[in-house]
């Protein structure tokens, strides 16, 4: 089943048809005017319908939720052996400075 036509269709037909009579009457000469014509107003119903034409939605900015999952998933991973050298080499103040990181990592990455 065909749709029917739009309205700036039906106006460039109309248009086209008049052209087409005119070119009839007046003959080949003014067939470039005519062109230069249709053109014109093809190219305008062209950008009037792509300002239009829906936009795609922007991007989010951020993390997405898999990807937060995935960065505190990898740094509960990498927290477990970084607090153990952290706790043999500085004892609390390394665990408490590793911690803080781990934390800090999220917190941002969260936001």
């Amino acid at each position: 089943m065909m749709t029917p036509p739009q309205p700036q269709t039906d106006d460039i037909r109309r248009d086209l048809q008049a052209s087409l009579e005119a070119r009839r009457e007046l003959g080949p000469g003014y067939d470039e005017h005519f062109l230069n014509a249709l053109v014109e107003k093809l190219t305008a119903s062209v950008h009037q319908q792509v300002a239009s034409a829906p936009r795609p939605p922007a991007p989010a900015r951020g993390l997405g939720p898999e990807q937060r999952v995935a960065i505190a998933i990898c740094s509960m991973i990498f927290a477990i052996p970084l607090i153990a050298i952290a706790a043999d080499a500085a004892q609390l103040a390394g665990v408490i400075a590793v911690v803080t990181m781990v934390a800090l990592v999220n917190l941002f990455a969260s936001r």
